[in-house]
């Protein structure tokens, strides 16, 4: 690979809402001058529509690359330089038994897809998927850079960088949500006014530093006077008051952390609904693009704006830049091994903060030591946050029912053998054979 000419694989890329938010944001970016986008995805029609799309969208951007497709993703893996994961499989589908599960032992998630004992079932089934693309890009092309879209991204990105020798990096934009949507909203700035620091641990990020990017103003104390007039994130400014730092992205992701965030937030879970019919929406639009029917410039208008509310101002392609097109990148968070960055945190685990893409890699920032309470609650969420990753990959039932033990969300010892044979029993297909051992009905491993 030389500058300017780099091949990047996309895993997963057949999504009718993400995967066209994707494309636009390499193809913008990623690719001054030449270079390959390899597309994967086991689902074929989804995969032949995505790639009709990317040739689309090649054209009316007027970019000078190749473009690739193949649902065995190791016919595109040869010589990546990086690889970006989006895969899951029946993600609302099995997103909805996880939030109904649990419902059955009186436990309420507010979303019920990254933390809690919802998102260890999300863990057991998905860590395995991303291990296996992992081994593969390891196997074939061991120099590239592995980013991590998928969700629960920080325990993902820990099984990957526990289990392979891959740079792995995971990629959120929930920090643009929490300017863009939250705190942008409530204060009425555009997010790219709004500048954050923070640190901690996927969707739980506790910001040190919120300040108004073009007037320097400390946005902090209008943040708080306006949360506590209008009754904005409620949790979030409970937290605010116990602990000293606000943390983001909103009181649905974090909430999933705290067992009493019911106290706080409606749980009535993900709107499962709404997104089928917005996928279906973009899913139309995509193929009346391909057939003619939709004019492509009133799409790419579309897309762009698509790609800006799901990214903002930290897309996959900064990664991109910094690393392969010689254009070092500052990076709002990152999802990498903490290795020191957050004081008192242990090295291995995966915590969020800003960083910087180079040509020599992705460096995160060193930060300031956290408040005590603040500090208990990370290191007990990246004890689970690895014991999850490490259940799910070695197919160990006692490490996942060391996991729920620890989550304040699971009330007793009896609560999480019967939620972990209940994940088990609804999710066989997708979770590791070991973890069966003693699942009523269901035969012990040989």
């Amino acid at each position: 690979m030389s500058y300017g000419m780099p091949k990047v694989v996309v895993i997963g890329a057949g999504s009718s809402s993400f995967g066209p938010a994707m494309l636009f944001d390499l193809m913008s970016n990623a690719y001054p001058s030449g270079g390959t986008l390899s597309l994967a995805d086991i689902d074929p029609s989804a995969l032949s529509l995505m790639e009709a799309v990317a040739h689309k969208m090649r054209a009316t951007l007027n970019v000078d690359i190749r473009i690739e497709a193949a649902v065995d993703r190791t016919e595109v893996l040869s010589g990546a330089d990086a690889v970006l994961i989006a895969a899951e499989q029946d993600r609302l589908g099995r997103w909805r038994l996880d939030w109904e599960i649990p419902l059955r032992f009186g436990i309420k998630h507010t979303l019920g897809e990254n933390r809690g004992p919802a998102g260890l079932s999300h863990t057991l089934r998905t860590a395995p998927l991303v291990l296996d693309v992992c081994r593969d890009v390891e196997r074939i092309s061991p120099g590239a850079t592995v980013i991590i879209l998928t969700n629960p991204e920080d325990r993902l990105a820990y099984a990957a960088s526990k289990f392979t020798g891959l740079d792995v990096i995971g990629c959120c934009d929930g920090l643009w949500d929490f300017k863009q949507n939250h705190v942008g909203k409530l204060l009425g700035l555009p997010g790219d006014r709004v500048y954050v620091e923070g640190a901690g641990i996927n969707h739980a990020v506790w910001v040190t530093t919120l300040r108004d990017r073009k007037t320097g103003q400390d946005l902090y104390p209008a943040l708080v006077e306006a949360a506590r007039k209008t009754g904005w994130q409620p949790l979030g400014l409970h937290l605010y008051e116990t602990y000293g730092l606000w943390p983001h992205e909103n009181d649905e992701h974090y909430g999933e952390y705290i067992h009493y965030a019911h106290e706080y937030v409606g749980c009535q879970g993900y709107n499962f609904e709404r997104r089928i019919a917005y996928v279906e929406k973009w899913r139309q639009r995509l193929k009346g693009l391909v057939d003619g029917s939709y004019e492509e410039e009133r799409f790419i208008a579309e897309v762009r704006e698509l790609a800006q509310g799901v990214f903002g101002d930290n897309p996959p392609s900064n990664i991109i830049a910094g690393v392969f097109l010689g254009r070092p990148t500052f990076l709002p968070n990152a999802n990498i091994r903490n290795d020191g960055r957050i004081p008192g945190l242990p090295d291995e685990m995966i915590v969020e903060v800003p960083a910087v893409a180079t040509p020599s890699g992705v460096h995160g920032i060193r930060t300031q030591r956290l408040p005590r309470g603040i500090m208990s609650f990370l290191y007990r969420e990246g004890t689970i946050q690895m014991l999850a990753a490490e259940a799910a990959v070695e197919g160990s039932r006692a490490k996942a029912l060391e996991a729920l033990d620890l989550d304040p969300q699971v009330p007793s010892p009896a609560v999480a053998e019967e939620l972990l044979d209940a994940f088990l029993d609804a999710h066989r297909d997708l979770i590791p054979v070991p973890l069966w051992h003693g699942l009523k009905g269901l035969p012990s491993p040989a």
